[in-house]
């Protein structure tokens, strides 16, 4: 029973890391709507300057601004858009807006402000003067006037769902004032891996049949990927988590079910490794992560060997996802033509019990299992060459 206990920790190797990694996935497309502001410093003389069309079509209202003088030009633009602030707190933020402007943010806080298109973005709310730009629709642009000349232009930003492009993701805003947990994507993955590496591993005894290592950690590795690269791929498509189960549940749907394969995977990691045998003096005892057997030789009638292929179901799945695009029929070939062999143990009661004992290339997985044969067949067990074909996806 210390083996099974111990082997109880593979569920949780393979469970927690799992699901570390998928929400590592999810909180890094978890969108937040909350109101931005696209800050500048104004230069309107420079703006001024450069009004009208690059063609030289210019509208009669962009001439009359160009020939107006500088001041008149700012009152023209200003109006009705202006409110007059004060303070080291916004002489410390226009100073912070300056710096990144011209690309020399003054710490990290202000590197994350800097838009995808070189925009410099902030909060509503961590504007020194929050009501500035409150309860304006998207678009609205306020201007702040500071007592030596300074002009700030704030233009409210409201996202919506309509700002995530389908297989483009968002444009525009910093990623890190919109995406504000995604910062905890490393430090999950780096958990999940911890506990995948440090929680301890069950003892191998030289008498104990089990898989070896290196292949259960590659099984472990095939399982996460795809589990994680079926379950994530609508939060990368739509870039938002909550539009992939609202407005876009039916792709996410269709991405899901495919991940049920990668779950899969991930239990037949687990059954792997907690899988251990030993045999004894008068019985097999067959430990899983699940659960502990014992089968007494003498309540065994027959040994046989046994093969076992995949079950239709996948097969045809693999050959439809080959035929839709998604998948090479090399691949569906590959799955439809592999088998496991062991052996089927039928007991005295109906049960069978099977062990296999090989991959799907006949190489053998299970170190210390070339004895059992020979154990069985010295405790008078019943032996058939008649093989048995089983359709089904254990691992033992």
């Amino acid at each position: 029973m210390t083996a099974q206990r111990g082997n109880t920790r593979e569920i949780w190797r393979r469970v927690l890391p799992v699901a570390l990694v998928l929400a590592a996935v999810t909180t890094a497309f978890m969108v937040t709507y909350e109101p931005l502001a696209r800050v500048e410093v104004m230069d309107f003389a420079q703006e001024q300057q450069d009004l009208g069309s690059i063609y030289g079509l210019w509208t009669n209202e962009q001439k009359a601004l160009k020939a107006m003088p500088l001041a008149d030009y700012i009152e023209s633009v200003t109006a009705g858009k202006t409110t007059a602030v004060s303070g080291t707190t916004w002489d410390t933020f226009a100073r912070g807006v300056s710096l990144t402007q011209e690309g020399s943010p003054p710490d990290r806080t202000w590197r994350l402000r800097v838009g995808e298109w070189g925009g410099v973005y902030a909060r509503q709310r961590d504007l020194p003067s929050p009501e500035l730009l409150a309860r304006l629709p998207d678009g609205e642009e306020r201007y702040a006037a500071l007592p030596d000349g300074t002009w700030v232009k704030a233009v409210a930003v409201r996202l919506s769902s309509s700002d995530f492009t389908l297989g483009a993701g968002l444009h525009g805003p910093p990623h890190a004032l919109v995406y504000p947990l995604r910062s905890l994507f490393f430090p999950l993955l780096g958990l999940a891996a911890l506990l995948y590496v440090l929680l301890p591993w069950p003892r191998r005894g030289k008498d104990i049949i089990a898989y070896d290592r290196w292949r259960v950690v590659l099984g472990d590795i095939l399982g996460l990927v795809l589990t994680i690269v079926f379950v994530a791929m609508p939060f990368l498509i739509t870039s938002n988590s909550a539009l992939a189960v609202t407005e876009y549940w039916g792709l996410t749907l269709v991405f899901w079910l495919i991940g049920l394969l990668g779950l899969w995977a991930v239990q037949v990691g687990i059954s792997a490794g907690g899988l251990q045998m030993m045999i004894l003096a008068d019985r097999l005892v067959r430990v899983t992560s699940w659960r502990y057997d014992e089968c007494l030789y003498a309540d065994m009638a027959l040994v046989q060997p046994a093969i076992q292929v995949a079950p239709k179901w996948l097969i045809t799945a693999s050959w439809l996802a080959a035929l839709s695009g998604r998948g090479g029929s090399g691949g569906a070939l590959l799955g439809a033509q592999s088998e496991t062999r062991g052996f089927r143990i039928t007991m005295k009661d109906g049960r069978f019990v099977h062990i296999w004992l090989t991959d799907q290339m006949g190489s053998m997985t299970m170190r210390g299992a070339e004895t059992l044969t020979g154990v069985l067949a010295a405790a008078g067990v019943p032996m058939s060459t008649e093989s048995v074909t089983v359709r089904g996806m254990s691992v033992g």
